[in-house]
């Protein structure tokens, strides 16, 4: 079977095929936030920039799962302990999560 185009219908054919568009982390994180402070849905707002709804959501997802990823403070520096005399001391922190860290000095 073969298909054959007058020129009319390649012209017509060409003119519904679009480039997609390439776009940063950053501009999609902008997105999103433009997106949440619409209060549109992620369909209506999709529609209205022009945006593959899948797209969207695919970034969504990778942005809050590399979000996940980072830890959510930094370390604080908590100085050092000046010689104590006397008897030892045992600090236990529960970090949640079943893990506990001991310090103890004898």
């Amino acid at each position: 079977m073969h298909w054959v185009f007058t020129t009319q219908e390649q012209a017509t054919m060409s003119k519904t095929i679009t480039r997609r568009t390439r776009r940063s982390r950053e501009q999609w994180q902008r997105l999103l936030d433009e997106q949440s402070a619409s209060g549109q849905t992620q369909t209506t707002f999709c529609q209205a920039k022009g945006l593959c709804l899948a797209s969207f959501q695919n970034w969504k997802r990778r942005l809050a799962a590399e979000a996940s990823e980072q830890p959510s403070q930094p370390w604080v520096e908590l100085g050092t302990l000046d010689q104590v005399s006397g008897p030892g001391w045992d600090i236990e922190l529960d970090l949640g999560n079943g893990v506990c860290l001991r310090l103890r000095r004898c």
